[in-house]
């Protein structure tokens, strides 16, 4: 049994004047700069292991421009600091110390999460998830970027779910068919007529995520433009600023 949305020359009017609205927003604008020109694209280890810290800390509490969360990630913290972290002699004990002194919540899931994949990729996965990024970085497609999504899935990288496994992507600038959604996204769908909205918590299940994204992606493409666009318009019309999404913002 398969499962399509039909959209109505009505409804794609509503999107298409909604995008003219909030395209020139500064998040849209910087998406297309990094995801859609690929300027600025920085695939450090570094950087990724901030972007990878960022995806756990940005699960399941808020993180708009004045949280707890915004604050540490635009912050100094050791924890953010991937020499640092090498350095230390308790990774664990040294993460869940900076999170909990920064006010975070789950502090002690996300370090132990952190400290599994840091495992990982010192044993050998950094060679393997470079490799998969470096495959988005020119000529990206749809198939590669859920390939680079599945293997995310996989097991190695516990806390990046359905929706943080691609705001892992999105969020180093690789992805611009694979979106993470969240509750904005749903609220725009039903604002604009939408005859079926699963609830928040049903995104955790794969069929159901890829049932919704497939709307977004239907939509970005009768409005010829990327699905990460369409992703980024709907953020900056709810005044978001920046990519740190979380489950819990509304």
């Amino acid at each position: 049994m398969l499962a399509n949305w039909n959209i109505d020359d009505h409804t794609l009017a509503l999107w298409r004047r909604f995008v003219a609205e909030n395209e020139n927003k500064d998040l849209p604008r910087r998406r297309y700069e990094l995801n859609v020109r690929r300027n600025g694209i920085d695939l450090s280890k570094q950087n990724i292991w901030r972007v990878l810290v960022g995806c756990q800390v940005t699960t399941q509490q808020r993180s708009g421009p004045n949280s707890g969360v915004s604050r540490f990630l635009k912050s100094e913290s050791p924890a953010l600091d991937i020499h640092r972290c090498r350095e230390s002699k308790d990774l664990a004990d040294f993460l869940e110390t900076e999170l909990t002194g920064a006010g975070l919540r789950r502090a002690p899931t996300i370090a132990g999460n952190l400290t599994e994949i840091w495992k990982h990729l010192e044993e050998g996965e950094w060679r393997v998830l470079l490799s998969h990024l470096e495959t988005l970085r020119s000529y990206p497609t749809s198939l590669k970027e859920k390939a680079v999504v599945a293997y995310m899935l996989a097991g190695k990288y516990p806390g990046l779910g359905q929706k943080q496994s691609r705001n892992f992507i999105q969020w180093v600038g690789l992805s611009r068919y694979e979106v993470p959604l969240d509750s904005r996204v749903l609220k725009k769908m039903r604002e604009f007529g939408a005859s079926f909205v699963p609830s928040g918590t049903a995104l955790t299940d794969e069929v159901v995520y890829c049932f919704v994204q497939r709307c977004v992606q239907q939509v970005a493409r009768e409005l010829d433009i990327y699905p990460c666009m369409l992703d980024a318009c709907i953020f900056a019309s709810f005044d978001i600023a920046d990519d740190t999404k979380s489950a819990d913002d509304a």
